[in-house]
């Protein structure tokens, strides 16, 4: 017995001994290899990349930092590496250290993109989705994440409300559908609506989309008839803490289209507009009669060589700061994405400025295999100091000044006649101030719950709170505040929303070609708001400013509250036949309590089919047609965008005095209650077609749409006998039909260089079918108070034609014009040459309002060329925007508060004006007494533009100075906006107002580092 006990204990050593010599010998027949796998267009770190030996079963994946480590044997000399999203690389070991590039896939068709209520691989989308290019948008330096949006996506134009700090811009998506309702897009934030889409910090967002056709946007029905963005923010991932820190200096400049008259231009402009009135001769005053005396202080400036020029002393140079700071990691079961951002702006004006912090926390937390929630926090507040002056004060008289001859800011400009406002606004701009400051709160918990592998359970909840403190202060000092002793309003603003969904997904298979994915929700969806608002006049000193206005002498106070709510019921059925044909149904009821009990409820379908042709035996061996997707929908969604109680007869507070004493009184209101108001319905028709042409070296879609609204709300004048004069019906009708697209071509693509080109082009045609008012026999007519024109855009001018200048008296005097039955020129005296010459339309012989026309102010097509370089680490973007056929109305050419570039009181924008030395053929004769006869004509000007909106280099650090520095990636970035613009339009910009406040060139020094 213990023989054989001895034999065993010697038969495992030598088994223990025979295993030791064939792991050593492995050993020696075995080397290590380290490497890091990065992104080949960023450099930055790709996390769980596989790396597998070529021939052999090792394998293993790079960490966090990219970084693998693993043994292979001495004769290998492959390593595959592969992640999702990139091409996968065979590389050769060269050495025992490693450093691989991935290069992105090319194939868009397999990108993951959101849609309503949940992601789809853009192989799979039916509807007319568009994905925005995260890295070229956030290259613009602002908060207004509507600017970040322009030209990345066709079909959405975006045109700037304000310039000032903390402005807003607004966003059409395929034109223009209501005329009374509203016409702004449905933002969904992490599948929750959100009020303002600028109360998103640009650094928190992962991905947006935009929802363009009916069939995308039914999910969404009750507010998505002006289009759908959805915006998706980070995520915290599984892995260790990372730290990321992105920093940013902005300085911001004028820009203009235009140059003002120095001083002896301006000089000349005053002698010619003198002589112009100085009848019957019209020959030169002296310089003294010209300045109205020769002690005038104008004169007496003029003669000294004093000139102001009050566009450089008002406005001054805009700065921007920036600082953001997020944290991310997690487990398997808990993952946290947390960020803070400051946002600093002064304005071009000093009294402007906008500041905001913002903070998110995102939590995600794995209860069980299968329940889990997340919790999503967005703070915000932000003040906002607006400034109290418009922009006329750049044509007040060059030959006045801010100061007296000590230094100190005066009041009343020198000379009564030097400004049709002779108020100095450096006055007006100390002795005011207005501010806004918003606090805001959103707040959405998620419950997951899987009951089986297919089918799915989700609650999603939102309470989001607004809270805006609007004050301003006019002076007893302000030319505005010295009658009524000071003038102060003062507004707080509630807004409370609440949101409740419970959603249920089911997803099946049948064999191996048959898909199904079905969703169902409910949802109740509501809105509280209230405002109370106070004026008051009457300050015995301006110690407090509109903090004091409960001290002011004149009091008065109004108040309103509103709730709005909607219930919706939804439903979506997705099938997929053998990856080849898609099928996308979806049907949502919605009810919502603006309109009367019969009217509440709107229904809304819509459906869309795909067939990726690519897929099919006649196409996929092509070597020109990578991808190929045709796309149909057709459906309908619906605008609510009414106010409550508009379908109710409701009185307005009236207090009048009785006995010598104020009471309490009401009257009814001006508009006649509609009980049968009801939805806006805008009904879409969208065929598509995605495709990748040379191995996805092109890659693009084209989309044609035709959109007709419904129901559109319209306002119709009443008789005066009703006791109303007006009402709302819903009697309009509407069209948008259009084309868009968007082309991408990788022109060269390679691990150390790459470049690449993005075109979008979209062409919208807005027409107005009805306008709400009807003739004898009940055919739609225009509506001229109101200036809707049947067949025309709903943006629109009716004007008579500019037909250039009258070179001689005998000419104005033989012209339809000087015709008796004309109505365009009231003093005949004054139709001479210089005069506008008008266009006689219908050929009459006589000019008058039958002669309007209406012009179409939108844009004929707009679009976007950007073009991305990558060289090593190196990248440089520039990003044209572009903007053809659009009209607009150019106050600066016309009658600018009383004065205009041809009314020599004030100064103007530099024109050819004519003479009779130098006989123009584009402006008219300049004039002192009033604005040039039909001058307004002149005004209505092509907005036409193409600007190079960003241009942006930027430089990531290697992976070898990452790392002797510890961190992850560092990139330094330099990016200017707005650098130059071409146009013919006259004015700070051809976008927005120019009375408002003006566009800025902006150059920005930035840094992004992650820990």
């Amino acid at each position: 017995m213990k023989l054989k006990l001895c034999n065993q204990k010697i038969k495992f050593l030598i088994s223990l001994l025979f295993l030791f010599a064939f792991a050593l010998m492995t050993a020696q027949s075995q080397k290590k290899i380290t490497g890091t796998v990065l992104s080949a267009s960023d450099k930055m770190p790709l996390p769980g990349a596989s790396v597998i030996v070529k021939g052999a079963s090792s394998s293993t994946s790079t960490d966090l930092d990219g970084v693998f480590t693993i043994s292979v044997p001495a004769n290998a000399t492959i390593l595959t590496i592969s992640y999702i999203g990139y091409k996968g690389k065979d590389v050769v070991i060269t050495s025992n250290s490693l450093t691989i590039s991935l290069i992105e896939d090319t194939s868009s068709l397999d990108e993951v993109v959101v849609v309503g209520y949940g992601t789809q691989k853009k192989s799979d989308v039916t509807g007319a989705v568009s994905k925005v290019n995260l890295e070229k948008a956030v290259a613009i330096p602002t908060t207004n994440i509507s600017e970040m949006l322009r030209g990345q996506a066709a079909g959405v134009q975006v045109t700037l409300g304000s310039a000032r700090p903390g402005g807003a811009s607004n966003i059409l998506i395929r034109g223009r559908n209501s005329i009374r309702g509203g016409n702004d897009p449905l933002v969904v934030l992490d599948g929750f609506p959100i009020e303002n889409i600028n109360d998103i910090n640009p650094d928190d967002i992962a991905s947006i989309e935009v929802l363009k056709d009916a069939s995308a946007q039914a999910i969404y029905g009750a507010r998505a008839s002006n289009g759908v963005i959805l915006v998706t923010t980070k995520k915290g991932k599984e892995g260790k803490m990372r730290v990321n820190f992105n920093s940013y200096t902005t300085s911001q400049r004028l820009t203009k289209n235009f140059d003002m008259y120095n001083a002896e231009e301006f000089a000349q402009l005053r002698r010619e507009a003198k002589r112009t009135d100085n009848l019957p001769s019209q020959v030169y005053l002296t310089d003294a009669l010209s300045f109205n005396g020769a002690t005038t202080p104008e004169y007496l400036n003029y003669l000294a060589g004093n000139y102001t020029d009050w566009e450089k002393t008002v406005l001054k140079t805009g700065f921007i700061t920036s600082n953001s700071v997020s944290v991310s990691g997690g487990t398997d079961r808990t993952k946290i994405f947390t960020s803070f951002n400051y946002f600093d702006q002064s304005g071009l004006i000093p009294s402007s400025s906008y500041n905001r912090g913002t903070f998110r926390l995102n939590i995600e937390q794995k209860i069980n295999d299968k329940t889990s929630i997340e919790a999503n926090i967005n703070v915000a507040s932000a003040t906002q100091k607006r400034e109290s002056s418009n922009l006329d004060f750049i044509t007040i008289s060059p030959f006045t000044g801010p100061y007296d001859s000590s230094g100190n800011l005066v009041k009343l400009l020198a000379g009564a006649n030097a400004s049709s406002s002779a108020v100095n606004p450096l006055w007006d701009i100390r002795e005011s101030n207005t501010d806004s400051k918003t606090n805001f709160y959103n707040i959405n918990f998620v419950g997951n719950h899987k009951f089986t592998k297919n089918f799915f359970y989700k609650l999603n909840t939102l309470f989001s709170r607004r809270y805006v403190d609007d004050g301003s202060y006019i002076s007893t000092l302000h030319s505005k505040g010295v009658a009524l002793s000071g003038i102060a309003d003062v507004a707080s603003t509630l807004r409370e929303e609440y949101l409740i969904e419970n959603i249920l997904n089911y997803k099946t298979q049948i064999g191996n070609n048959h898909k199904f994915d079905f969703t169902a929700v409910q949802s109740v969806n509501q809105i509280n708001s209230s405002k109370t608002s106070s004026n008051a006049t009457g300050f015995g000193n301006n110690v407090l400013g509109y903090d004091g206005i409960s001290t002011a002498l004149n009091f008065k106070v109004v108040r309103n509250e509103e709730q709005k709510r909607i219930l919706s019921f939804l439903g979506r059925a997705r099938y997929n036949l053998m990856d080849k044909y898609l099928v996308t149904l979806t049907a949502r009821r919605d009810g919502a309590s603006v309109f009367s009990e019969n009217k509440k409820w709107g229904f809304f379908p819509a459906a869309s089919v795909a067939w990726q042709m690519h897929k099919e035996s006649f196409l996929k061996d092509s070597k020109v047609i990578e991808e190929l997707k045709f796309r149909v929908g057709y459906g309908s969604v619906g605008n609510q965008s009414l106010d409550p109680f508009t379908t109710l007869g409701v009185v307005s507070n009236y207090p009048y005095i009785f006995g010598g004493a104020l009471v309490g009184g009401a009257l009814p209101g001006t508009v006649l209650p509609n009980p049968n108001l009801t939805w806006e319905t805008s009904t879409t028709a969208n065929v598509g077609l995605d495709f990748g042409l040379f191995n996805n070296r092109i890659t693009g879609s084209i989309d044609y749409y035709d959109t007709k609204t419904t129901d559109l709300l319209t306002d119709i004048s009443l008789g005066g006998t009703s006791g109303f004069s007006s009402m709302i019906t819903n009697g309009g009708e509407s069209k948008n039909s259009g084309v868009e697209v968007l082309l991408t071509g990788k022109i060269i693509r390679n691990d150390s260089f790459n470049w690449s080109v993005t075109a979008a082009f979209t062409k919208n045609k807005n027409e107005l079918i009805k306008s709400g008012i009807v003739d004898i026999n009940g055919a739609p007519k225009n509506d001229l108070s109101r200036g809707r024109y049947i067949g025309s855009s709903i943006n629109n001018i009716r004007t008579l034609v500019f037909d250039g200048i009258f070179q001689t008296d005998a000419e104005a005097a033989a012209s339809p014009q000087a015709q008796p039955g004309s109505t365009t020129n009231s003093n005949l005296t004054l139709l001479k040459a210089g005069s506008i010459r008008l266009k006689d339309i219908n050929d009459d012989g006589i000019v008058n309002n039958e002669d309007n026309i209406i012009i179409n102010t939108d844009p004929k097509w707009f679009g976007s060329v950007s073009s991305t370089l990558q060289y090593k680490n190196f990248e440089l973007l520039a990003d044209f925007y572009i903007v053809e056929g659009s009209t607009k109305y150019n106050p600066y050419l016309a009658s600018f508060n009383e004065g205009g570039t041809l009314q020599s009181v004030r100064n103007g924008i530099k024109v050819d004006y004519w003479t009779p030395e130098k006989p123009s053929l584009n402006y008219p004769r300049p004039s002192y007494a009033g604005a040039p006869a039909n001058i307004t004509t002149l005004a209505i000007a092509d907005a036409s533009y193409v600007r190079l909106r960003t241009l942006s280099l930027g430089y990531t650090l290697s992976k070898s100075v990452l790392d002797k520095l510890k961190i992850n990636n560092c990139k330094l970035y330099l990016t200017a906006t707005n650098l130059f613009t071409v146009t013919d339009y006259k004015s700070y910009s051809p976008e927005n107002n120019p009375n408002d406040f003006p566009d800025t060139k902006s150059l920005t020094v930035g840094i992004n580092l992650g820990l």
